[in-house]
């Protein structure tokens, strides 16, 4: 076929023009960010975050979360601010923020167990002659007269030791020594070894290292052999500002973050080679017959599902109302119902899109 002058003349202008026209670009939607905030760097408490963070769910959600270490026992307050947007920890500490008045909401439920391990030195539990297998009874009577480390008056560790010593008829303030530890694991561990505690409660892997080296053993080990009450029990979950929850945008964010979360715990749960590649990265440095106990323990507390269960919240309110009576506080109040406490609705939308 012939071309004209003309056409062909059309056509090599339209070439030589082509290249200097701008190329469409197709706006995107911003990435919105998160700030959270936990007790400490790293735990399998904190696992689903960290494992949605680092397995790319948060991404795949479309979320940017940054999360942040207080080394602190309780974080709630956090809420109050404005420079964190969630608080990872146990459902007491968000229950004793809304009663106080805060204008906060619990969404979202991962961890199933109340996987805060209790670790005493052999000598003292050689001397009582008790074991993790002896009968709960007497491992309660075993804490009496000891120094138990915990991370500060109303955080999980403490709280445990209290419950603890209601239902063995222990006093919790003459009959043991609850003793403040700063500085998370590590600081446990430094208590041990300058001898300020004899035992303490906290989760792996720090109550791994130290049944490992340094000369302790489980009393309660609460992933795999609980007292009855905590077979199934709401331990960590996600709290947030209402004002978060009224605001569209940040409301979104929040939504895609449960999304990250429920494809996270769904690979928790069915992945498992997947899950130890993770946990070899993300606690290395342990030696590797801790870290394949820690594994072994803890690879198993996590909820499949993270849409926060009415179920459960009765033994949160009987823990915390057990707790308080040993510390003069006041009793949950009736009006703190499931409903006022929580908001499942961002979860369920969450999950429905993973």
């Amino acid at each position: 076929m012939s071309l004209s002058r003309r056409s062909v003349l059309a056509t090599t202008g339209a070439a030589l023009v082509a290249p200097a026209l701008p190329t469409p670009v197709f706006a995107q939607a911003p990435v919105p960010e998160l700030q959270t905030m936990r007790s400490t760097a790293k735990s399998w408490l904190w696992a689903a975050e960290d494992y949605a963070q680092a397995a790319g769910f948060f991404d795949r959600a479309r979320v940017k979360v940054v999360s942040n270490a207080s080394n602190r026992g309780t974080n709630i307050a956090a809420l109050a601010g404005s420079g964190v947007d969630i608080v990872l920890g146990d459902p007491g500490e968000a229950m004793r923020g809304k009663g106080s008045g805060m204008a906060i909401k619990t969404f979202i439920q991962t961890v199933n167990k109340y996987a805060s391990n209790v670790v005493i030195k052999k000598s003292v539990l050689e001397r009582l002659g008790v074991t993790e297998a002896s009968a709960v009874e007497r491992k309660i009577a075993a804490l009496k007269g000891l120094r138990l480390g915990t991370t500060g008056p109303g955080a999980a560790p403490d709280a445990l030791f209290r419950w603890l010593a209601v239902n063995g008829n222990i006093n919790p303030n003459t009959d043991m020594r609850l003793v403040t530890i700063q500085g998370g694991g590590p600081g446990m561990l430094a208590g041990l070894q300058q001898d300020v505690i004899d035992g303490f409660c906290l989760s792996s892997p720090t109550s791994d290292l130290a049944v490992q080296t340094r000369d302790c053993a489980y009393l309660f080990n609460m992933a795999l052999n609980p007292p009855p009450f905590f077979q199934n029990y709401l331990y960590i979950c996600a709290s947030t500002s209402e004002a978060a929850l009224r605001n569209a945008d940040k409301r979104e964010a929040l939504v895609r973050y449960c999304h990250g979360i429920s494809m996270a715990l769904k690979s928790i749960n069915s992945e498992t080679t997947k899950l130890k590649e993770w946990a070899d990265k993300w606690f290395e440095g342990l030696p590797p017959e801790i870290a394949q106990v820690s594994f072994d323990i803890n690879s198993k507390i996590f909820f499949a599902d993270p849409v926060p269960q009415a179920t459960l919240f009765a033994n949160n309110v009987s823990f915390l109302n057990a707790v308080n009576q040993t510390m003069n506080a006041d009793l949950i109040p009736a009006s703190l119902t499931f409903e006022a406490q929580f908001d499942s609705a961002v979860c369920r939308e969450g999950v429905a899109r993973a």
